[in-house]
């Protein structure tokens, strides 16, 4: 019974040995050459986000413009007639007001606008 169980034992330790395996078997029969190092490669992936940034930049324009303000006083005579055998008859102006309006064309403001598109290629090394 002993001899069954130290045999079982020892298929099991030589199973486990072969199925592990042993660093030897890295060095890939070179013993001189060390392990063998993992191979990278690397791979650069562009990713672009389109966006569209504003500025908004205020600049005030003063047009100069002159407005005529007329002050007007008007005297208006009171006369005071004693009745006499004579009638004096005063003609006083009646004021009508009229509007004159009128269009005046300005030169044109112009507005420009402009953009900077800045375009960046990669190196080219690969």
């Amino acid at each position: 019974m002993m001899a069954k169980y130290v045999t079982a034992v020892c298929a099991a330790l030589i199973a486990a040995w072969a199925f592990i395996g042993t660093s030897t078997e890295a060095y890939a029969g070179c013993h001189r050459c060390g392990p063998v190092h993992p191979v990278y490669h690397y791979r650069t992936v562009n990713k672009v986000l389109n966006r569209t940034q504003y500025r908004n930049v205020e600049r005030t324009h003063y047009v100069h413009k002159t407005r005529p303000i007329y002050n007007v006083t008007r005297v208006r005579p009171i006369v005071r007639v004693h009745t006499v055998t004579r009638v004096h008859h005063h003609t006083v102006p009646v004021i009508r007001n009229v509007n004159y309006y009128s269009v005046q064309h300005l030169a044109p403001h112009y507005i420009r606008t402009n953009s900077v598109h800045n375009v960046y290629h990669g190196c080219g090394c690969y």
